[in-house]
């Protein structure tokens, strides 16, 4: 397991993000993005995306088109392309990573959620492709709330509805933007990138 059971157990209730912590999703995402500039005839840098891991896509939209020197005006266009190039491809090739084992293992014995910046339809999709539904007490995703990542609403919500204080969860994340939303909502953040806890407390 990416972290002992024995500092696990410390915790009343556990919280993932989905893209890059639960499933191995960013590839198809970057490729997403790619594809997208180049139907408008530019060629766009898609690493922004993992600069701004956790951010929504229209953050990284404005952000990828701004060093494009895309016209703003074509962001809605862009963005919807973007997301059904995206569905397609990350439901095609994504895989499990290794903080399911983690989920497999405490599913039933604490409560679980996942706290993602996807949108409803993409994330259920995703999840249903691997039965992960049913491992989770909740799901809060980017239609549950209004201030996204590095906002805390997101795991704040999946505390609330988990009936956890934030204090006793940790979130595993693979964005610094997520951890800093976990750490601001007062809980400890598990970076799966480093296998490093950071503190809030």
């Amino acid at each position: 397991m990416l972290v002992s059971t024995e500092i696990l157990d410390q915790y009343q209730a556990l919280i993932f993000d989905m893209d890059g912590t639960i499933i191995d999703t960013m590839p198809s995402h970057a490729k997403a993005w790619e594809i997208t500039g180049e139907h408008f005839g530019y060629q766009v840098d898609s690493s922004v995306m993992y600069e701004l891991g956790g951010a929504t896509t229209y953050t990284i939209g404005r952000e990828i088109m701004q060093r494009a020197n895309m016209p703003m005006e074509l962001l809605e266009e862009v963005v919807q392309m973007k997301r059904k190039i995206a569905m397609d491809l990350t439901y095609e090739h994504s895989s499990l990573l290794p903080a399911f084992e983690i989920i497999q293992h405490y599913s039933g014995k604490k409560p679980l959620a996942v706290g993602t910046g996807a949108h409803r339809i993409q994330a259920y999709k995703l999840l249903d492709k691997f039965n992960l539904r049913p491992y989770f007490n909740t799901i809060v995703d980017a239609d549950d709330v209004k201030e996204h990542k590095p906002s805390p609403e997101t795991f704040l919500l999946c505390a609330e509805r988990l009936g956890v204080e934030p204090k006793h969860c940790l979130v595993f994340e693979d964005a610094d933007l997520g951890i800093q939303a976990a750490l601001a909502g007062g809980m400890d953040g598990f970076d799966v990138r480093t296998n490093q806890i950071t503190r809030a407390r």
